[in-house]
């Protein structure tokens, strides 16, 4: 679904991503991981549009992506989470998931089905569809961005630290529910310097570390390896 290749940016003259390649198929949950500057959320922001890279080339569904802008990505279904529970703090939780669907077609005529699934799956949602999004919690805010994010029908949805910031019990919420939308078919690509937890629902995952990707394999192979269990894990 996702196929990028040697993406490289700079913010002026300090090089950020050098090389960048990851891919992801259709209905898999592929993590990006890595620590606080590793450069995670400037690959995703070059991925949707936000940032322009220098050179390299993505891939979606087979179609070039590299000169449309963010816009045309969200119509093509590539959709970001971002980090830090991103609201419109002062709509109301319906209004904010509704903002999810304003901008494409089919994703605004099938609003209503789309938002009672999304409720659903996120129950904490109904409760307070009608609370101002400001009044919620840092979790709550988190579930919000994610049924946003659900709101556009992506093709693939591209999560950016969900755990950042969030008790023990709420980021268990928070990986739970994203491992349920992998299951019921949403394709993952979520990035988060939390790799234990973030390797528990995805099968294969990339690591990330200075602008460069330095190791790719299994969940399982990436959890044994000997440098991630004493960089990341401290074992």
């Amino acid at each position: 679904m996702l196929k990028v290749e040697g993406i490289n940016f700079a913010y002026g003259l300090i090089q950020i991503l050098y090389g960048v390649g990851l891919e992801v198929k259709e209905g898999e949950c592929v993590a990006l991981l890595g620590s606080n500057g590793a450069g995670k959320t400037t690959l995703l922001k070059t991925l949707s549009g936000l940032l322009k890279p220098s050179s390299g080339t993505i891939l979606f569904k087979n179609n070039h992506m590299e000169s449309l802008k963010a816009s045309a990505r969200y119509q093509a279904g590539l959709i970001q989470v971002p980090e830090g529970g991103k609201i419109f703090p002062y709509m109301t939780v319906k209004e904010n998931l509704l903002m999810g669907a304003s901008g494409q077609k089919q994703a605004w005529k099938l609003r209503n089905s789309t938002a009672e699934r999304v409720q659903k799956l996120l129950p904490i949602l109904k409760e307070r569809k009608n609370q101002r999004a400001s009044l919620l919690s840092g979790g709550e805010r988190q579930m919000l961005v994610i049924g946003r994010g659900m709101m556009a029908l992506p093709k693939l949805l591209m999560v950016d630290e969900p755990s950042l910031g969030l008790s023990p019990k709420m980021l268990l919420e928070i990986f739970n529910t994203l491992k349920v939308l992998n299951e019921e078919g949403v394709t993952i690509l979520i990035s988060e310097q939390n790799i234990q937890h973030a390797l528990r629902i995805a099968s294969r995952g990339y690591v990330l570390e200075n602008g460069r990707v330095i190791m790719t394999d299994s969940s399982q192979e990436i959890l044994n390896s000997p440098h991630i269990r004493q960089a990341y894990l401290g074992i």
